[in-house]
Order: C-alpha cells, then structure tokens, then sequence
C-alpha cells in the first residue's frame, strides 16, 4: 500500500499541460498512481511531465521504443518493480515486441538486440546501480556505437528513471490493474 495515497482527478491540477496528462494517460491506458502522488506537491507534476516529454517521449536521437526500454533496463537494475513495470508497458504500448521486452536480461545473447542496443542497455544497466559502480566501460561500449547527441539522451534516460525509481520505492506507489497484467507475461517484472 502506497504511504501516501495519489490525488482524485478531480483534486489534481496539471496546470497547462492538462492536455499533455490526458494525453499520457490516454497512450498507457490508465491514470499513474505515482504522478497523481506527485501532484501533491504544486508544480511537481508539470515538472515530471516535462522530464517524461524530454527524455522519452516524442523525437529524439534514438527511437522511442529504445527509451523506453532503456528507462526499464535502468528501472530494472534499481529493483523498482512499478517503474520498471510502467516503462515497458509503454514501450509495448510504443509498439516494441512481447518477445523482446521479455528478452530484455538476456539480451548479450538474444538474436532479436542488436550490438548497438545492447550497449545502450548495459549502460542503463550499470547506471541504474546505487551505488553505482564504475560505468567507463559500459559508456566506452555505447561510445563505439552513438553520437555525443545520442550518448547524451541515453545519459538523460537513466537519470531521469533514477528520479522515478527512488520516488515510487520510497513512496511504494501502488500498481495499477493494467501493467501488472502486463507485468505477469513478463518474467522479470515478476521480482516481487
């Protein structure tokens, strides 16, 4: 149970972008628990949406299923079960395969990843660490195969599901019926 229940609807002011929330909300198919939480702080929402519009959703350097899936190998390696949840619901919802979200630990030896994502994901890997470790060769290994640009956008990825991680673990920000259904195809979101 959440130690802080999320906001109704009708309590929750998203300030102008209202439409970008509904929007959000609209593409995953449910309504957050965690960014209905955080809209008890005024101007954390509008916030978070604008790290969410910056990092992964939209145009970028990389394609958008990638991000997710980075935001989730992040996710993932910090042990956040909602978050790591979210992102790869949205990343099917993105139009990434079944069968690749489900490869996501295996995927050095996975045919459906190429070299270039596997680098990206070990980054998302070794930077989702807390502690982190030491990350030069995982970012020397996504270096041989991105731009500075790209480089830079897989960096903002990993921070910003850092930020996302530690507030749904502290905050133990309850699942939602539609990516934990989601969740219970996928056997390494199910880490309890």
């Amino acid at each position: 149970m959440a130690r802080i229940a999320p906001l109704n609807p009708a309590d929750t002011d998203a300030g102008d972008n209202a439409a970008e929330l509904q929007a959000l909300i609209d593409f995953v198919g449910y309504r957050p628990n965690a960014l209905f939480t955080m809209a008890r702080r005024p101007g954390l929402l509008n916030a978070v949406l604008a790290l969410v519009r910056s990092t992964v959703r939209g145009p970028g350097q990389l394609p958008e299923t990638l991000r997710f899936l980075i935001a989730a190998e992040a996710s993932r390696s910090a042990r956040c079960r909602y978050t790591a949840a979210h992102v790869a619901h949205a990343a099917a919802h993105a139009g990434m395969a079944l069968e690749k979200i489900i490869a996501l630990p295996d995927r050095a030896t996975s045919p459906l990843f190429t070299a270039a994502e596997c680098a990206a994901l070990d980054l998302a890997a070794a930077g989702g660490l807390s502690p982190m470790g030491d990350t030069g060769p995982a970012f020397a290994a996504a270096a041989a195969h991105y731009d500075t640009a790209s480089q830079h956008e897989i960096v903002a990825v990993i921070a910003a599901f850092g930020w996302f991680n530690r507030w749904n673990c502290l905050m133990q920000s309850d699942l939602e019926a539609e990516p934990a259904a989601f969740a219970e195809q996928i056997p390494w979101l199910k880490m309890g």
